[in-house]
Protein backbone atom coordinates (compact mmCIF):
# COMPACT_ATOMS: atom_id res chain seq x y z
CA UNK A 1 0.00 0.00 0.00
CA UNK A 2 2.50 2.49 0.65
CA UNK A 3 4.47 1.51 -2.31
CA UNK A 4 1.46 2.74 -4.61
CA UNK A 5 1.21 6.11 -2.56
CA UNK A 6 5.08 6.50 -3.37
CA UNK A 7 4.59 5.94 -6.81
CA UNK A 8 1.75 8.23 -7.40
CA UNK A 9 3.57 10.89 -5.39
CA UNK A 10 6.79 10.59 -7.99
CA UNK A 11 4.27 10.59 -10.65
CA UNK A 12 2.95 14.01 -9.20
CA UNK A 13 5.88 15.58 -8.83
CA UNK A 14 7.01 14.44 -12.19
CA UNK A 15 4.14 15.98 -13.91
CA UNK A 16 4.86 19.16 -11.83
CA UNK A 17 8.61 19.88 -13.28
CA UNK A 18 7.51 18.98 -17.03
CA UNK A 19 4.21 21.98 -16.58
CA UNK A 20 7.22 23.93 -15.22
CA UNK A 21 9.35 23.64 -17.70
CA UNK A 22 6.89 23.82 -20.43
CA UNK A 23 5.42 27.51 -19.08
CA UNK A 24 9.07 28.90 -18.73
CA UNK A 25 10.32 28.55 -22.24
CA UNK A 26 10.71 32.39 -22.63
CA UNK A 27 13.06 32.11 -19.43
CA UNK A 28 15.99 31.75 -21.40
CA UNK A 29 15.17 35.11 -23.38
CA UNK A 30 14.44 37.27 -20.13
CA UNK A 31 17.60 35.97 -18.11
CA UNK A 32 19.34 37.08 -21.41
CA UNK A 33 17.94 40.30 -21.74
CA UNK A 34 16.80 41.61 -18.34
CA UNK A 35 16.10 45.10 -19.68
CA UNK A 36 13.25 44.65 -21.94
CA UNK A 37 11.28 44.10 -18.36
CA UNK A 38 10.81 47.50 -17.83
CA UNK A 39 13.15 47.99 -14.90
CA UNK A 40 15.99 50.14 -15.91
CA UNK A 41 19.24 50.46 -14.45
CA UNK A 42 20.50 53.63 -13.50
CA UNK A 43 23.55 52.51 -14.54
CA UNK A 44 23.34 52.37 -18.04
CA UNK A 45 23.20 55.57 -20.35
CA UNK A 46 22.38 54.76 -23.83
CA UNK A 47 19.24 55.91 -25.13
CA UNK A 48 16.59 53.48 -23.93
CA UNK A 49 14.80 51.10 -26.62
CA UNK A 50 11.32 52.33 -27.52
CA UNK A 51 8.40 49.83 -25.87
CA UNK A 52 5.38 49.12 -26.73
CA UNK A 53 2.08 48.24 -24.48
CA UNK A 54 0.96 44.36 -25.52
CA UNK A 55 -2.30 43.59 -23.68
CA UNK A 56 -4.71 40.94 -23.77
CA UNK A 57 -7.74 40.87 -25.39
CA UNK A 58 -7.11 44.77 -26.82
CA UNK A 59 -8.50 46.65 -29.97
CA UNK A 60 -6.70 45.69 -33.27
CA UNK A 61 -6.43 49.19 -34.75
CA UNK A 62 -3.75 49.90 -37.53
CA UNK A 63 -3.86 53.68 -36.25
CA UNK A 64 -3.63 53.08 -32.32
CA UNK A 65 -1.95 51.17 -30.21
CA UNK A 66 -2.29 47.73 -29.41
CA UNK A 67 -1.82 46.13 -25.95
CA UNK A 68 -1.19 42.44 -25.40
CA UNK A 69 -0.70 40.77 -21.86
CA UNK A 70 0.22 37.35 -21.95
CA UNK A 71 1.01 35.52 -18.58
CA UNK A 72 4.10 33.38 -19.02
CA UNK A 73 3.47 31.52 -15.72
CA UNK A 74 6.92 33.72 -14.11
CA UNK A 75 6.21 34.25 -10.89
CA UNK A 76 7.99 37.62 -9.57
CA UNK A 77 7.04 38.55 -5.69
CA UNK A 78 9.02 41.70 -6.57
CA UNK A 79 7.62 43.24 -9.51
CA UNK A 80 3.86 43.61 -9.88
CA UNK A 81 2.48 42.57 -13.32
CA UNK A 82 5.16 44.85 -14.96
CA UNK A 83 3.89 46.11 -18.95
CA UNK A 84 6.28 44.95 -21.88
CA UNK A 85 6.20 47.86 -23.89
CA UNK A 86 7.94 47.69 -27.72
CA UNK A 87 7.54 50.00 -30.09
CA UNK A 88 6.42 49.03 -33.85
CA UNK A 89 7.11 51.68 -36.57
CA UNK A 90 4.68 53.73 -38.40
CA UNK A 91 2.54 51.85 -41.23
CA UNK A 92 4.11 53.92 -44.09
CA UNK A 93 7.65 52.06 -42.70
CA UNK A 94 6.15 48.71 -42.48
CA UNK A 95 6.49 46.88 -45.47
CA UNK A 96 2.78 46.13 -46.88
CA UNK A 97 2.53 42.38 -47.39
CA UNK A 98 2.41 40.22 -50.09
CA UNK A 99 -1.30 39.55 -51.46
CA UNK A 100 -2.83 38.65 -54.20
CA UNK A 101 -3.36 41.76 -55.66
CA UNK A 102 0.43 42.97 -54.81
CA UNK A 103 1.80 39.75 -56.24
CA UNK A 104 2.73 40.21 -60.09
CA UNK A 105 3.34 37.75 -62.49
CA UNK A 106 7.35 37.33 -63.64
CA UNK A 107 7.86 36.82 -67.63
CA UNK A 108 9.56 33.34 -68.18
CA UNK A 109 12.93 33.33 -69.56
CA UNK A 110 14.39 30.82 -71.79
CA UNK A 111 17.99 30.02 -72.70
CA UNK A 112 19.19 31.00 -75.71
CA UNK A 113 19.16 28.58 -78.45
CA UNK A 114 20.88 28.87 -81.49
CA UNK A 115 18.51 29.35 -84.20
CA UNK A 116 18.03 26.31 -86.87
CA UNK A 117 20.95 27.33 -89.78
CA UNK A 118 18.10 27.05 -92.29
CA UNK A 119 16.15 29.86 -90.80
CA UNK A 120 19.16 32.45 -91.39
CA UNK A 121 21.37 31.48 -94.65
CA UNK A 122 23.05 34.86 -94.68
CA UNK A 123 25.41 33.79 -91.87
CA UNK A 124 26.52 31.16 -94.01
CA UNK A 125 28.43 33.72 -96.90
CA UNK A 126 32.26 32.99 -95.92
CA UNK A 127 31.53 29.21 -95.58
CA UNK A 128 29.34 28.98 -99.37
CA UNK A 129 32.26 31.20 -100.98
CA UNK A 130 34.79 28.55 -99.63
CA UNK A 131 32.80 25.45 -100.63
CA UNK A 132 32.43 27.25 -104.01
CA UNK A 133 35.68 27.63 -104.44
CA UNK A 134 36.74 24.30 -103.55
CA UNK A 135 34.18 22.70 -106.39
CA UNK A 136 35.73 25.55 -108.48
CA UNK A 137 38.72 24.13 -108.24
CA UNK A 138 37.88 20.59 -107.86
CA UNK A 139 36.09 20.41 -111.21
CA UNK A 140 39.25 22.41 -113.29
CA UNK A 141 41.67 20.06 -111.74
CA UNK A 142 39.53 17.12 -113.06
CA UNK A 143 39.17 18.85 -116.36
CA UNK A 144 42.90 20.23 -116.79
CA UNK A 145 44.22 16.90 -115.87
CA UNK A 146 41.92 14.77 -118.70
CA UNK A 147 42.65 17.88 -121.27
CA UNK A 148 46.84 17.33 -120.55
CA UNK A 149 45.80 13.37 -120.84
CA UNK A 150 44.23 13.75 -123.94
CA UNK A 151 46.30 16.33 -125.91
CA UNK A 152 49.41 13.77 -124.87
CA UNK A 153 47.99 10.44 -126.18
CA UNK A 154 46.69 12.31 -129.38
CA UNK A 155 50.07 14.04 -129.98
CA UNK A 156 51.46 10.34 -129.81
CA UNK A 157 48.85 8.73 -131.78
CA UNK A 158 49.39 11.43 -134.65
CA UNK A 159 53.10 10.70 -134.65
CA UNK A 160 53.69 6.70 -134.04
CA UNK A 161 54.30 5.89 -137.40
CA UNK A 162 57.14 8.31 -138.28
CA UNK A 163 58.64 7.29 -134.84
CA UNK A 164 58.01 3.35 -136.11
CA UNK A 165 59.86 4.20 -139.04
CA UNK A 166 63.04 5.76 -136.98
CA UNK A 167 63.13 3.05 -134.07
CA UNK A 168 62.48 -0.32 -133.84
CA UNK A 169 60.90 0.10 -130.11
CA UNK A 170 58.66 3.04 -129.60
CA UNK A 171 56.96 3.54 -126.31
CA UNK A 172 58.99 1.08 -124.34
CA UNK A 173 58.41 1.13 -120.36
CA UNK A 174 61.91 -0.80 -119.65
CA UNK A 175 60.40 -2.66 -117.07
CA UNK A 176 59.28 -6.25 -118.73
CA UNK A 177 61.92 -8.68 -120.06
CA UNK A 178 60.78 -8.09 -123.39
CA UNK A 179 60.68 -4.74 -125.85
CA UNK A 180 56.82 -3.00 -125.39
CA UNK A 181 55.19 -0.41 -127.47
CA UNK A 182 53.12 2.05 -127.29
CA UNK A 183 54.00 3.14 -123.53
CA UNK A 184 53.16 6.58 -122.76
CA UNK A 185 54.21 7.11 -119.20
CA UNK A 186 52.68 9.76 -116.99
CA UNK A 187 55.34 11.57 -114.70
CA UNK A 188 53.13 14.32 -112.82
CA UNK A 189 49.79 15.93 -113.95
CA UNK A 190 51.40 17.91 -116.71
CA UNK A 191 54.91 16.20 -118.04
CA UNK A 192 54.57 12.86 -120.32
CA UNK A 193 57.52 10.75 -121.29
CA UNK A 194 58.01 8.17 -123.59
CA UNK A 195 60.99 6.32 -124.32
CA UNK A 196 62.09 4.81 -128.27
CA UNK A 197 65.18 3.05 -128.76
CA UNK A 198 66.37 0.82 -131.62
CA UNK A 199 68.33 3.27 -134.07
CA UNK A 200 71.51 3.63 -135.35
CA UNK A 201 74.10 5.89 -134.34
CA UNK A 202 71.92 6.66 -130.84
CA UNK A 203 71.08 4.76 -127.82
CA UNK A 204 68.06 6.37 -127.80
CA UNK A 205 65.39 8.87 -127.48
CA UNK A 206 63.63 10.53 -124.61
CA UNK A 207 60.29 12.10 -125.73
CA UNK A 208 58.63 14.53 -123.27
CA UNK A 209 55.38 16.14 -123.67
CA UNK A 210 55.09 18.78 -121.37
CA UNK A 211 51.54 20.42 -120.97
CA UNK A 212 50.65 23.93 -119.87
CA UNK A 213 49.58 23.23 -116.11
CA UNK A 214 45.63 23.30 -117.01
CA UNK A 215 45.03 21.19 -113.64
CA UNK A 216 46.22 24.27 -111.70
CA UNK A 217 43.46 27.19 -111.34
CA UNK A 218 46.03 29.73 -110.40
CA UNK A 219 48.64 28.63 -113.64
CA UNK A 220 45.79 28.78 -115.63
CA UNK A 221 44.69 32.08 -114.44
CA UNK A 222 47.98 33.64 -114.73
CA UNK A 223 48.04 31.83 -118.26
CA UNK A 224 45.79 34.77 -119.66
CA UNK A 225 48.21 37.40 -118.38
CA UNK A 226 51.78 35.51 -119.88
CA UNK A 227 50.88 33.54 -122.80
CA UNK A 228 52.10 29.99 -122.94
CA UNK A 229 52.37 26.79 -124.82
CA UNK A 230 52.92 23.24 -124.97
CA UNK A 231 56.02 21.71 -125.37
CA UNK A 232 57.62 18.66 -126.91
CA UNK A 233 61.05 17.73 -126.33
CA UNK A 234 63.00 15.33 -128.38
CA UNK A 235 66.39 13.81 -126.76
CA UNK A 236 68.61 12.09 -128.75
CA UNK A 237 71.51 10.24 -126.82
CA UNK A 238 74.14 9.69 -129.45
CA UNK A 239 76.18 6.88 -129.14
CA UNK A 240 79.97 7.34 -128.72
CA UNK A 241 82.38 8.43 -131.58
CA UNK A 242 79.55 9.53 -133.65
CA UNK A 243 79.99 13.12 -133.30
CA UNK A 244 82.93 15.63 -132.75
CA UNK A 245 84.17 17.54 -130.27
CA UNK A 246 81.66 20.44 -130.46
CA UNK A 247 78.87 22.58 -129.03
CA UNK A 248 76.08 24.68 -130.25
CA UNK A 249 72.48 25.59 -129.94
CA UNK A 250 70.05 28.03 -131.69
CA UNK A 251 66.59 29.47 -131.26
CA UNK A 252 64.37 31.54 -129.90
CA UNK A 253 66.04 34.43 -128.10
CA UNK A 254 64.88 34.23 -125.29
CA UNK A 255 65.23 30.56 -124.89
CA UNK A 256 68.35 30.60 -125.81
CA UNK A 257 69.36 33.42 -123.81
CA UNK A 258 67.97 31.38 -120.65
CA UNK A 259 69.90 27.98 -121.65
CA UNK A 260 73.13 29.58 -122.15
CA UNK A 261 73.05 30.75 -118.44
CA UNK A 262 71.77 27.68 -116.98
CA UNK A 263 73.78 24.83 -118.75
CA UNK A 264 77.29 24.49 -118.10
CA UNK A 265 78.45 23.20 -121.29
CA UNK A 266 77.35 26.27 -123.09
CA UNK A 267 78.55 28.71 -120.69
CA UNK A 268 81.95 27.33 -120.59
CA UNK A 269 82.27 26.50 -124.93
CA UNK A 270 80.05 28.93 -126.38
CA UNK A 271 79.89 32.60 -127.11
CA UNK A 272 76.71 34.11 -129.60
CA UNK A 273 77.97 34.36 -133.08
CA UNK A 274 76.35 35.68 -136.30
CA UNK A 275 76.12 33.89 -138.95
CA UNK A 276 77.57 34.15 -142.53
CA UNK A 277 76.72 36.19 -145.56
CA UNK A 278 73.74 34.20 -147.06
CA UNK A 279 70.82 32.50 -145.74
CA UNK A 280 70.39 33.07 -142.22
CA UNK A 281 67.84 32.77 -138.99
CA UNK A 282 64.91 34.50 -138.28
CA UNK A 283 65.51 37.77 -136.81
CA UNK A 284 63.94 36.03 -133.36
CA UNK A 285 66.34 33.48 -133.41
CA UNK A 286 69.88 34.00 -131.76
CA UNK A 287 73.03 31.99 -132.40
CA UNK A 288 75.41 30.57 -129.46
CA UNK A 289 78.38 28.00 -130.95
CA UNK A 290 81.72 26.92 -130.17
CA UNK A 291 82.87 27.43 -133.75
CA UNK A 292 81.09 29.25 -136.64
CA UNK A 293 82.27 26.34 -138.68
CA UNK A 294 79.70 24.09 -136.97
CA UNK A 295 77.02 26.27 -137.37
CA UNK A 296 77.14 26.91 -140.77
CA UNK A 297 77.67 23.31 -141.51
CA UNK A 298 74.94 21.87 -139.97
CA UNK A 299 72.58 24.88 -140.24
CA UNK A 300 72.20 24.38 -144.11
CA UNK A 301 69.82 25.96 -146.23
CA UNK A 302 66.71 23.36 -145.41
CA UNK A 303 67.07 23.74 -141.84
CA UNK A 304 66.95 27.30 -142.64
CA UNK A 305 63.94 27.35 -144.98
CA UNK A 306 62.34 25.46 -142.09
CA UNK A 307 63.48 27.37 -139.11
CA UNK A 308 61.88 30.59 -141.27
CA UNK A 309 59.06 28.65 -141.90
CA UNK A 310 58.04 27.67 -138.87
CA UNK A 311 59.34 29.99 -136.51
CA UNK A 312 56.36 30.37 -134.28
CA UNK A 313 56.93 26.77 -133.87
CA UNK A 314 61.02 25.84 -132.99
CA UNK A 315 61.95 26.88 -130.05
CA UNK A 316 65.23 25.66 -129.65
CA UNK A 317 67.83 23.12 -131.03
CA UNK A 318 70.47 21.70 -128.70
CA UNK A 319 73.67 19.60 -129.77
CA UNK A 320 76.91 19.38 -127.58
CA UNK A 321 78.84 17.03 -126.79
CA UNK A 322 79.52 17.72 -123.19
CA UNK A 323 76.39 17.84 -121.37
CA UNK A 324 76.21 18.14 -118.17
CA UNK A 325 72.79 19.02 -116.82
CA UNK A 326 72.43 22.75 -115.45
CA UNK A 327 75.16 24.83 -113.64
CA UNK A 328 75.94 24.45 -109.82
CA UNK A 329 73.95 26.97 -107.52
CA UNK A 330 76.01 30.37 -106.33
CA UNK A 331 78.06 28.91 -103.57
CA UNK A 332 78.02 26.06 -104.54
CA UNK A 333 81.40 24.41 -105.60
CA UNK A 334 81.17 20.41 -107.11
CA UNK A 335 83.71 18.05 -105.52
CA UNK A 336 84.35 16.23 -108.85
CA UNK A 337 84.30 16.91 -112.96
CA UNK A 338 80.86 16.27 -113.75
CA UNK A 339 80.11 13.23 -115.83
CA UNK A 340 79.35 14.51 -119.83
CA UNK A 341 77.20 12.84 -122.36
CA UNK A 342 76.65 13.49 -126.41
CA UNK A 343 73.23 14.38 -126.76
CA UNK A 344 70.64 16.47 -129.25
CA UNK A 345 67.66 18.05 -128.22
CA UNK A 346 64.87 19.55 -130.25
CA UNK A 347 62.21 21.38 -128.71
CA UNK A 348 58.90 22.69 -130.72
CA UNK A 349 55.86 24.40 -129.09
CA UNK A 350 52.21 22.91 -129.83
CA UNK A 351 50.02 26.11 -130.85
CA UNK A 352 47.15 24.24 -131.50
CA UNK A 353 46.85 20.57 -131.19
CA UNK A 354 43.61 20.29 -133.08
CA UNK A 355 44.48 22.40 -136.24
CA UNK A 356 46.01 20.49 -139.39
CA UNK A 357 48.20 23.09 -140.25
CA UNK A 358 50.03 22.06 -136.53
CA UNK A 359 49.76 18.44 -137.08
CA UNK A 360 51.55 18.84 -140.38
CA UNK A 361 53.92 21.28 -139.38
CA UNK A 362 55.31 18.93 -136.05
CA UNK A 363 55.60 16.31 -138.72
CA UNK A 364 58.10 18.16 -140.54
CA UNK A 365 59.93 19.47 -137.53
CA UNK A 366 60.01 16.01 -136.13
CA UNK A 367 61.65 15.09 -139.51
CA UNK A 368 64.16 17.66 -139.35
CA UNK A 369 65.11 16.27 -136.30
CA UNK A 370 66.15 13.26 -137.56
CA UNK A 371 67.75 14.82 -140.63
CA UNK A 372 70.32 16.59 -137.83
CA UNK A 373 71.05 14.14 -136.14
CA UNK A 374 72.15 12.17 -139.19
CA UNK A 375 74.13 14.76 -140.72
CA UNK A 376 75.57 15.59 -137.10
CA UNK A 377 77.08 11.75 -137.46
CA UNK A 378 77.74 12.48 -141.08
CA UNK A 379 79.94 16.32 -139.88
CA UNK A 380 83.65 16.17 -138.85
CA UNK A 381 85.43 19.24 -137.73
CA UNK A 382 88.77 20.60 -139.37
CA UNK A 383 91.69 20.21 -138.01
CA UNK A 384 92.59 23.52 -136.92
CA UNK A 385 88.64 23.83 -135.31
CA UNK A 386 89.22 19.61 -133.78
CA UNK A 387 92.85 21.17 -131.88
CA UNK A 388 91.09 24.71 -130.35
CA UNK A 389 88.11 22.42 -129.06
CA UNK A 390 90.08 19.65 -127.80
CA UNK A 391 92.58 22.69 -126.12
CA UNK A 392 89.25 24.15 -124.76
CA UNK A 393 88.19 21.10 -122.85
CA UNK A 394 91.55 20.80 -121.58
CA UNK A 395 91.78 24.45 -120.07
CA UNK A 396 88.21 23.82 -119.06
CA UNK A 397 89.17 20.63 -116.67
CA UNK A 398 92.51 22.33 -115.60
CA UNK A 399 90.30 25.68 -114.42
CA UNK A 400 88.06 22.68 -112.73
CA UNK A 401 90.79 20.73 -110.77
CA UNK A 402 92.43 24.32 -109.83
CA UNK A 403 89.43 25.91 -108.61
CA UNK A 404 88.35 22.33 -106.96
CA UNK A 405 92.02 21.90 -104.99
CA UNK A 406 91.93 25.67 -103.94
CA UNK A 407 88.25 24.66 -102.44
CA UNK A 408 89.84 21.72 -100.99
CA UNK A 409 92.85 23.80 -99.52
CA UNK A 410 90.62 26.14 -97.84
CA UNK A 411 88.38 23.66 -96.33
CA UNK A 412 91.56 22.35 -94.99
CA UNK A 413 92.79 25.07 -93.52
CA UNK A 414 89.95 26.28 -91.72
CA UNK A 415 89.75 22.89 -90.44
CA UNK A 416 93.22 23.35 -89.20
CA UNK A 417 92.88 26.94 -87.68
CA UNK A 418 89.51 25.24 -85.78
CA UNK A 419 91.87 22.38 -84.08
CA UNK A 420 94.19 25.33 -83.06
CA UNK A 421 91.30 27.59 -81.35
CA UNK A 422 90.07 24.38 -79.55
CA UNK A 423 93.81 23.62 -78.37
CA UNK A 424 93.82 27.54 -77.16
CA UNK A 425 90.70 27.12 -75.66
CA UNK A 426 92.01 23.68 -73.52
CA UNK A 427 94.76 25.45 -72.41
CA UNK A 428 92.86 28.41 -70.73
CA UNK A 429 90.46 25.93 -69.13
CA UNK A 430 93.37 23.87 -67.29
CA UNK A 431 93.65 24.50 -63.96
CA UNK A 432 96.89 22.48 -63.00
CA UNK A 433 100.18 25.16 -63.52
CA UNK A 434 102.00 22.08 -64.43
CA UNK A 435 100.03 20.46 -66.97
CA UNK A 436 98.70 24.17 -68.57
CA UNK A 437 102.95 24.87 -68.64
CA UNK A 438 103.58 21.68 -70.69
CA UNK A 439 100.34 22.51 -72.95
CA UNK A 440 102.02 25.91 -73.83
CA UNK A 441 105.19 24.24 -74.14
CA UNK A 442 103.76 22.04 -77.34
CA UNK A 443 101.77 24.28 -78.39
CA UNK A 444 104.72 26.40 -78.96
CA UNK A 445 106.76 23.79 -80.60
CA UNK A 446 103.80 23.11 -83.29
CA UNK A 447 103.98 26.92 -84.01
CA UNK A 448 107.61 26.73 -84.61
CA UNK A 449 107.35 23.69 -86.84
CA UNK A 450 104.61 25.00 -88.92
CA UNK A 451 106.82 27.90 -89.40
CA UNK A 452 109.85 26.33 -90.69
CA UNK A 453 109.81 25.73 -94.57
CA UNK A 454 109.42 22.76 -95.89
CA UNK A 455 112.31 20.84 -97.43
CA UNK A 456 112.63 17.54 -99.10
CA UNK A 457 115.12 15.14 -98.51
CA UNK A 458 117.48 13.38 -101.43
CA UNK A 459 119.49 10.61 -101.01
CA UNK A 460 122.73 10.22 -103.22
CA UNK A 461 123.67 7.02 -103.86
Amino acid sequence: MRLLWLLSLALLIGVAFTTADDFNEFAEFEDDEPAVVGVKKEEETTTPTPTVTITKNAPKNKDTEFDVEEDFGLENPDVDDEVIDMSIPDSKDVPELNTDENIKAQPLKFADVPAHFRSNWGSYQVEAVVIFLLLVYLTNYLAGRAANQSIAFSWVDNHRDRLEEQFAVVGDDGLSETPSNGQLNRETDNLFSMWCSGRVGVSGCMVHIRTIKRQDLVSRIWGIFNKNYDRVTLTFDVDEGEMDSFVVAAGQRKSVTRLHKELLDLSQYTTEKKMAPGPSLPPSFSLFSESSEVASCLLDNAVLTLAKKYEDNIEYIHISDQYSGPKPPDGETLTRLPETRRVAVFSFILHNQSAEYDREAEDEMIQMAFYCVDKMRRFRLSREAKQKGDKRRQTAQELFQKSNHQARQEAAQARREEKTRERKQKLLEEEDPDKQRRLELLEYKKELKAKQPKMKQMKMK
